[in-house]
Parts: C-alpha cells; structure tokens; sequence
C-alpha cells in the first residue's frame, strides 16, 4: 500500500495549543503540511500556530470545547469554508481524571467523557462524509497505554481510552473500503502538562501513588516532539496501532500473553496504595 504523502495536506489537529498537540502540529508543518489548530487554549494556539509558520506552513486558529458538539459543528463548517477540506484529521484533545470510581463525582465523568471519547467522536463524524466523497483521508485517534493496560487508580482514564481504542478498530474496518486511513496512537510516558489539569479524587496515600507517576512522566517521558515524529513516520506507513515508548510495548505484551495476571497484579496494587 502507497505512503501516506504530507507536502501540501491539510491537517487538523485538536488540543493543538501545547503538548503532544504542538508536537504533532510541528511535524506535520516542517513535512508540508498546512495546520488547522483547535483548542479551548487561546494564548496556547498563538504560540503554536507561530511556531507553525516559523516552520513555513500556514497556520488556522479554533478556539473550541471538543466536548460541545454544537461548537465542533460550528468549527468543522468555518475550517470546511475556510480551507475547502481537511485531508488528514488528528484527535488528540484530552484531560486526566484519578481515584477509583466510588469517589469520583459524575460531573468528572462526564467532563473526561465529553472531551476524551465524545471529542473525537464528534470530530470525526464530522470530517468523516466529506473524506468518503473524496474518496481519501485518514484518521488519527490519540489513545493511551491505558487504552490497552490497567493502571490503578485511573477507571475514567482507562474508560475513554479503551473507548478509543475499540472505536478506532471499528473505524478502520468501516472506512477501509472508501480508501481512508485509521491510526490508533498509545503512547506510554510523554512528558507533557496533561497532569496539571487532572481532576484527582484519591487518598493521601494513592495521592504519594500518583504523584510519582507523574513525576516518572515528566523525567523519563518522551519529548512531545519527539513523539509528533515517530507519530508522523507511522502515519506515513499506514500503521494502525502505534505504540510509543519501550514501557508501551512492555506492558502491551505482557497483558497480551498475561491478561489475568496483569488484572490480578494491579488489582493487588490498588489494594495495597488504598
């Protein structure tokens, strides 16, 4: 199957305004690719779109809540107007929600819901009629390990992200036909500043727990653009899940081969932390 070819494509990407979003952003722009940036972010999609256009490529400002479909309508008819097409769609928009379920009120749930899962949905039913009339697109859904592995202490992570996961296999067997492809991204450690705005509803002592998760994230995380290149090379092959970071790859294989001796593991874990 051809390579997925970048010089003068379209492409949108959500949570644009820092993080992975920027690095994703970034390596689209210096292989070609003209940018439309959408986050809730303002100040954030500034910074970005000028580092986009450092870079040479044009650059689409969106100030939007993936969460609202009426504001995702509403951004998907500007930029289709705007720009006449989106070749290439990045779901990358995400937020973090800690405890376990019992103690997590369902005002987070539906706020990690509504931008994880609903996020991508949207912007993907969105984008998606416009790439089968043309008869070529392709879609890249930014998952997490936590979309293939547990971790304790993160249930409404885990949800979405095995929502995502399943979503994306779905996607890529409906829209194989109509020549559009479907990437699925499940990055371990990135070192990025999703845990600032994590809502955490957790003990002192699972509170010790997830505090140093995150600094493990931080210090041995992946570059953010480090991780929009290796994202962009795979994207170019076509590769349907990839896996960033050897932790990845380790904990993917290992609940493969393992699957109840991993559940049991973090089930132990849990109650140990608690």
């Amino acid at each position: 199957m051809r390579k997925v070819e970048f010089k003068g494509k379209i492409v949108l990407v959500t949570g644009a305004a820092s993080g992975l979003g920027r690095g994703i952003a970034l390596a689209f722009a210096r292989a070609g690719s003209d940018i439309v940036l959408a986050d809730i972010n303002e100040a954030g999609l500034a910074e970005t779109a000028a580092m986009v256009e450092a870079a040479g490529s044009r650059s689409l400002i969106k100030r939007v809540d993936v969460a609202s479909r009426e504001q995702m309508e509403a951004m998907a008819a500007e930029v289709l107007s705007d720009w006449g097409r989106v070749d290439i769609l990045v779901n990358n928009a995400g937020v973090g929600c800690g405890g376990e379920l019992a103690n997590i009120p369902i005002d987070d749930l539906e706020w990690i819901v509504g931008i994880n899962l609903m996020g991508e949905l949207y912007g993907t039913r969105l984008f998606l009629p416009h790439m089968i009339e043309r008869g070529e697109g392709y879609i890249v859904n930014i998952a997490s390990l936590s979309g293939l592995v547990l971790l304790p202490f993160h249930i409404a992570y885990t949800t979405t992200k095995f929502g995502l996961t399943g979503f994306s296999t779905a996607l890529w067997a409906e829209t194989r036909r109509h020549g559009i492809g479907v990437s699925v991204v499940c990055p371990g450690a990135i070192s990025t500043n999703i845990t600032e705005g994590m809502r955490m509803h957790v003990n002192e002592k699972q509170g010790r727990s997830t505090a140093k998760f995150e600094r493990m994230l931080q210090e041995k995380g992946i570059d953010p653009e480090e991780a929009g290149r290796l994202i962009l090379e795979a994207v170019a092959r076509r590769k349907f899940l990839i896996l960033l970071g050897k932790e990845a790859y380790i904990m993917y294989y290992l609940t493969r081969l393992f699957p109840g001796l991993m559940r049991r593991l973090v089930a132990f874990i849990t109650k140990l932390a608690s």
